[in-house]
């Protein structure tokens, strides 16, 4: 029976909400209620769900004379059933007036000779099963119990042939959000983090202007199973790219040269936030580095700012603070997986499982007049306590005390060069 299969193709989706509060909600193993039906194309006008059509098992296909697929799917449900000598019966279900069906039918040459019975003004059944996307399929049983309640997906042959022979279904059941404000638009990652705990998500990104409410850091979660994510906060577009191009700057400083026309949209201004914004991204990675991740931000930034940004490995040597690990201690990790923080207090910079990556591209906060290179190999979350300083002696000493130490060297450039797009 593949010929039957066809419809299966779908060329546009129209849905309506058809959904009431108090609807008395038939689910899965329940029996269904012997409601009374307004039909057309039956012989009596008015009959009972199940004294009429439950001598058999039953297919209620709720569909509206808007939605394509609904419409496609009517003659092939016909021929099914036609094709299995009618072991089974098809109701058909739409909300719209007997006016508006009837007007529909004599139009539309497919469905004009069809037979199905078709029960409309139908909001007491549409309450047993609310519902929001159509087609949608209820499976009842000879016993008028609910097998299954599944899209027009699951309507192939193999699942008539358990059906009609009394066989257990076992199908996935078609589910949907329908309160109205998820309907209405509201944002799909809100939505997944809401119902689903985030669980449907494999990549985002999401930028944002200069956000005074939080600080400037950058913050990753590298102990999400599978996956990498990555927020920078109020950062100019310089930083962002010394972010995204991070990856190299094992090898060397990262400098970033502006070779667009329209510069000055770049340079930030510490003042008002002017030209510094919040970054964003997630996505699915089982790899065991940042790379995936670093890789993409930087096509979000390029695409973010109409640019093109090209990595140049320079011979020029410059100087550069590269900050390394001291044998047997380490007091600079964090341990407890806490949220990352940074609070200044009696003149001291306190750190709270703030990602190491955001420490380096900041230079401790500009605190440093060279960049940083990270040569210790970690890259988690640090806990530290540092003197707000530029007395980089008294910033060494700190750090030792916590595993790390921090020393002026030479190191090849890295430059970053940012091109309007040709």
């Amino acid at each position: 029976m593949n010929h039957f299969l066809a419809f299966l193709i779908p060329f546009f989706i129209n849905c309506q909400l058809y959904y009431s509060a108090s609807a008395q909600k038939v689910n899965i193993g329940e029996k269904c209620p012997d409601v009374k039906l307004k039909l057309i194309n039956y012989s009596s006008k008015e009959a009972s769900l199940l004294t009429a059509f439950n001598d058999k098992p039953l297919i209620i296909d709720f569909w509206n004379t808007h939605c394509a697929p609904c419409i496609a799917l009517i003659p092939q449900l016909d021929s099914l059933q036609k094709a299995y000598k009618n072991q089974f019966n098809v109701l058909l279900v739409t909300s719209e007036k007997e006016e508006a069906i009837k007007s529909f039918l004599k139009k539309n040459e497919t469905l004009k000779s069809l037979k199905l019975p078709i029960v409309y003004a139908a909001d007491t059944i549409r309450n047993m099963f609310p519902h929001f996307g159509e087609p949608h399929d209820v499976w009842i049983d000879k016993a008028g119990v609910v097998q299954a309640i599944t899209n027009m997906y699951e309507l192939l042959p193999e699942n008539f042939e358990k059906f009609i022979h009394g066989n257990a279904l076992n199908l996935r059941e078609k589910k949907e959000m329908l309160d109205e404000e998820t309907l209405i638009g509201k944002p799909l990652l809100i939505v997944d983090e809401e119902k689903n705990s985030g669980k449907n998500k494999l990549y985002y990104s999401w930028m944002g202007t200069y956000n005074p409410l939080v600080p400037s850091m950058t913050l990753s979660d590298f102990k999400i199973k599978g996956a990498r994510k990555l927020i920078c906060q109020n950062f100019s577009a310089t930083v962002l790219y010394k972010i995204a191009y991070s990856m190299y700057k094992d090898n060397g400083p990262i400098e970033i040269i502006y070779a667009c026309k329209d510069s000055l949209r770049l340079i930030d201004n510490n003042r008002t936030g002017d030209n510094r914004f919040c970054f964003e991204i997630y996505m699915r990675d089982s790899s065991e580095t940042d790379d995936k991740i670093k890789t993409q931000m930087q096509k979000e930034l390029d695409r973010f700012f109409n640019l093109k940004s090209i990595i140049k490995k320079e011979n020029v040597s410059k100087p550069c603070y590269v900050l390394t690990r001291l044998k047997n201690n380490e007091n600079f990790k964090n341990k407890d997986n806490a949220r990352a923080d940074r609070t200044d207090k009696d003149n001291n910079i306190i750190l709270k499982n703030v990602p190491i990556q955001g420490f380096i591209a900041s230079r401790i906060y500009a605190i440093l007049s060279h960049d940083m290179i990270n040569e210790t190999g970690y890259r988690g979350g640090l806990d530290l306590v540092l003197p707000n300083t530029t007395d980089v002696s008294k910033i060494k000493q700190s750090l030792n005390q916590y595993g790390l130490d921090i020393n002026l060297e030479v190191r090849s450039d890295n430059t970053v060069v940012l091109q309007d797009i040709q």
